[in-house]
């Protein structure tokens, strides 16, 4: 009996940059087309269990030709390469997370007021991603954001955000404690759809690729292979 496969693969939230996306349908199409090629048996998207119904109703108007994909990255993604694959269905696996008690902003904000030093050290971390970002097509970013170095890069502002507050006023953990979440249902949510033999690609944020390859790999049930020879198109 062969270990599930599970390739994720980190996006970014293409309604962001919409003019992106209209200009560059050939290179999305080529993507979608160097992504099948890892011949996925299921696609798990960064949705919710509760639009489910929704989900399955724009993937069928999607398959009769009924529905052009939207800014979005499981439309532009998900449904073109589960359409050429013939699959019958989406999997969403994300979960949802109060994720404003404390909000992002509040530790941001708590840093800057009464930790400066560290807040200065996020901002260089910050100053160093910014630096590994080359190019600006949807293939570039998707380079740069799946990229070993970036993604490593990355989890030390988070692991920076846990020094945030002090022995009273622990907002940087309370912060990680709702994200630590987020992910962990993220990833037994992907386990629990994945059954022998199976070759499961996630589309996923870029955020979340350090914490789901560490919850993933540590059970010992997965191979996890890299996107990164995928996005060599």
């Amino acid at each position: 009996m062969n270990k599930p496969e599970i390739m994720l693969v980190g996006t970014f939230h293409m309604a962001m940059d919409p003019q992106k996306v209209n200009d560059q349908q050939k290179q999305i199409q080529d993507i979608v087309h160097s992504l099948k090629k890892f011949r996925p048996t299921k696609i798990a998207v960064e949705k919710s269990f509760l639009i489910e119904e929704e989900l399955m109703r724009k993937y069928r108007e999607f398959l009769n030709g009924d529905l052009a994909p939207a800014y979005d990255e499981v439309e532009q993604f998900a449904f073109r390469i589960a359409h050429e694959l013939n699959l019958p269905q989406l999997h969403p696996v994300d979960e949802i997370v109060d994720m404003d008690s404390p909000s992002l902003n509040q530790v941001f904000e708590w840093a800057k007021e009464h930790q400066p030093e560290l807040f200065k050290e996020i901002l260089q971390v910050q100053s160093h991603l910014k630096k590994m970002e080359k190019g600006e097509t949807v293939l570039d970013v998707l380079r740069y954001i799946n990229d070993p170095d970036y993604i490593k890069e990355l989890q030390r502002i988070y692991i920076k955000l846990a020094r945030v507050g002090d022995r009273q006023h622990q907002i940087g953990v309370q912060w990680l404690k709702q994200w630590h979440h987020r992910d962990l249902a993220i990833a037994a949510n992907i386990a629990r759809i994945a059954r022998p033999n199976d070759r499961i690609l996630v589309l996923i944020g870029s955020d979340h690729l350090h914490l789901l390859q560490g919850f993933i790999k540590d059970s010992g049930d997965f191979h996890l292979p890299s996107v990164t020879s995928y996005l060599d198109t």
